[in-house]
């Protein structure tokens, strides 16, 4: 074979191969994805290394593809060019300072072999994925195997350009004003356009179930600082809130338009059927309903911890309870110390824990029956309220300096309307007595002017001029003529 017919053969194979649309093979340790399945992928997953379990895709534990499967980086090896190199690649922006720098990891000792060596106490050693990198380019970057110490704490890493969301100021962490960090700051969002389907990728974001409300500005305390979107329009299938369609905040929103939500992992209580709101049946608000509290282990700790978080003193007795009224059942343990119920062990609608049960209820040490009190005499500081949503929430200190400033504002309202009235009366009765001057003079003006017609003269006329009678006779008949009557 002529070496031109070989030169045809090598040149139309790898024509063949081009035309055909086969991938060419990945590289070693990579993964072989076609171009369909790499759209699919994050970009950093396309360079086979991502940012895990952290409040964005930008910070993070470090996860690299390695031998077919998504495994955690060993610190190892790992410095600010791996760290770099991972922001970058994810389109994060720069990376901050290691939040713990990762000492070097010490070589094996002479003797222990890979896998599972134990050379020290309380210490396993096994061959780990790392990232050894010789610039702030994931392309600089290789991953290379190591040995990694069960001592080793997974590599975390945050970029500049993260992104965190949470809810303040409300009663738990799944209630309260949206918050959102951008830029280094925390800032609000605009309640423009904010509807429950905005609420429900926030909920979800926070694992906080699902939104039970979307609320607008006052509903609580309002933010300060910045106000980071405007308008936002979410599908309610994003994964983050800051994927959605929106505008940023660019000063035609103030803090008293601060959006707020209320997801159905939230939990509020009150007290109901008692002479006051610190007595009665003990109901919980869940996941968008009120519910009873079974009182199978309703103690004093269960109750000093609702008295306490409804600003009703402390616990005075647990009455016994009565049949459960309501749909939903839920179930409390506490040691006593705890700030809410929300942060004791709790169940809901668990019916080995609640099987045999009655509603519980309590008798806290502000109530009205045992300070023999007027309801105008109770202090109502701290005493919860509800809202048109039936949910609770406690008045705060901004509440009184708002209606502070909203009294002189009604009361100034209220003497400018009367002023103006004043003078809407004053200019009446000045244009009714005008009126009535102007009808009197007209009407003697009138008498005094009457139209009189002049006596006439012989000769002439009621107009100024001569006239003259003419008496026309019927002409008599012929033979008539002529004679005399």
């Amino acid at each position: 074979m002529t070496p031109d017919i070989m030169l045809f053969f090598v040149v139309a194979g790898l024509l063949t191969a081009a035309l055909s649309g086969h991938p060419s093979p990945a590289p070693s340790g990579q993964p072989n994805t076609t171009s369909e399945e790499s759209q699919l992928l994050e970009p950093g997953e396309r360079l086979q290394v991502r940012l895990m379990n952290g409040s964005s895709r930008c910070n993070g534990t470090a996860e690299v593809w390695f031998r077919q499967s998504w495994e955690p980086a060993c610190g190892a090896l790992w410095d600010l060019r791996a760290s770099e190199a991972v922001c970058r690649s994810l389109g994060c922006g720069r990376a901050e300072p290691l939040e713990q720098p990762v000492p070097p990891t010490p070589a094996l000792p002479t003797g222990a072999a890979a896998g599972n060596a134990s050379w020290a106490p309380n210490t396993t050693w096994a061959l780990a994925p790392t990232v050894q990198c010789s610039g702030p380019e994931w392309q600089l970057c290789k991953v290379v195997e190591h040995a990694c110490s069960s001592d080793e704490r997974p590599v975390q890493v945050t970029c500049a350009e993260n992104l965190d969301l949470k809810l303040v100021g409300g009663g738990s962490p799944c209630e309260g004003r949206v918050e959102m960090l951008e830029h280094g700051q925390w800032g609000s969002v605009c309640d423009d356009t904010w509807d429950l389907d905005d609420a429900h990728v926030v909920c979800r974001q926070l694992s906080c179930g699902w939104a039970v409300q979307a609320l607008p500005g006052l509903h609580f305390a309002p933010g300060q600082g910045r106000i980071h979107r405007d308008q936002v329009n979410c599908s309610g299938s994003e994964t983050y809130l800051w994927d959605c369609l929106g505008l940023p905040g660019n000063g035609y929103c103030g803090h008293k338009e601060d959006a707020g939500v209320v997801c159905s992992e939230h939990q509020s209580w009150r007290l109901t059927g008692g002479a006051d709101p610190c007595e009665g049946q003990v109901e919980v608000y869940f996941r968008g309903v009120w519910n009873t509290v079974c009182d199978s282990t309703w103690y004093e700790p269960e109750a000093k911890v609702l008295c306490r978080d409804l600003g009703c003193g402390t616990l005075a007795r647990v009455p016994k309870g009565l049949p459960h009224s309501l749909s939903g059942k839920m179930y409390y343990s506490c040691e006593g110390g705890e700030p809410t119920l929300s942060e004791c062990f709790w169940r809901f609608n668990n019916s080995n824990l609640c099987r045999h049960t009655q509603a519980a209820r309590v008798l806290c040490s502000g109530a009205r029956s045992l300070l023999n009190l007027s309801t105008s005499e109770i202090p109502a500081t701290g005493q919860p309220v509800t809202v048109e949503s039936s949910v609770m929430v406690k008045m705060k200190d901004w509440e009184s300096r708002e209606l502070m400033l909203l009294i002189p504002c009604i009361v100034l309202g209220i003497l400018l309307l009367v002023s103006l009235s004043f003078i809407a009366i004053v200019l009446l009765r000045i244009k009714g007595k005008y009126d009535s001057q102007r009808h009197r003079f007209t009407d003697e003006e009138v008498r005094q002017n009457r139209f009189q017609m002049p006596p006439l003269e012989e000769g002439e006329s009621g107009w100024g001029g001569t006239w003259r009678v003419v008496i026309r006779t019927p002409a008599l008949p012929p033979d008539l003529a002529g004679h005399s009557p």
